[in-house]
């Protein structure tokens, strides 16, 4: 195989290298904004319990109106927060098959680097045997 041909290859290979440890970049970003969105996501439910559970005094409508208010603000607040979670969580899922289909293809562009050079090599020691024959035959003619 030309040299040419297997440059190339070597080329098209850095590539998807670099396009495999962007992919692996993104999945890690990802992945760490699902974990940040699942804590957010706990905190706010903890938050949110714990007003709940909140043994406050109520001497008037209005000091209950304020407590559902505000239960209903943090109830709010947990509800987002899931969404923000779920959203992360599919992220992240896209961004891992991104990577790993940009394994798959490195995978598949280093094999065929693999195969060329491997076919390189073949052709070069079949040359260095016939050249070898042809020696041997002038020997052999010669003497």
């Amino acid at each position: 195989m030309k040299t040419k041909q297997m440059k190339t290859i070597g080329r098209l290979v850095d590539m998807k290298r670099r396009a495999s440890d962007a992919a692996e970049t993104a999945h890690s970003a990802a992945h760490a904004r699902t974990l940040a969105a699942e804590q957010a996501r706990i905190l706010a439910d903890r938050t949110w319990l714990a007003a709940l559970d909140a043994a406050d005094h109520i001497g008037m409508v209005s000091d209950l109106e304020d407590r559902d208010a505000q239960i209903r603000g943090l109830r709010r607040a947990v509800d987002q927060a899931e969404l923000r979670h779920v959203i992360a969580r599919s992220e992240e899922a896209a961004a891992r098959e991104a990577m790993t289909e940009a394994r798959v293809e490195l995978r598949r562009f280093e094999r065929w680097l693999e195969k060329a050079v491997a076919e390189g090599q073949a052709e070069q020691r079949q040359r260095e045997r016939v050249a070898e024959d042809e020696v041997a035959a002038r020997k052999l003619r010669a003497g």
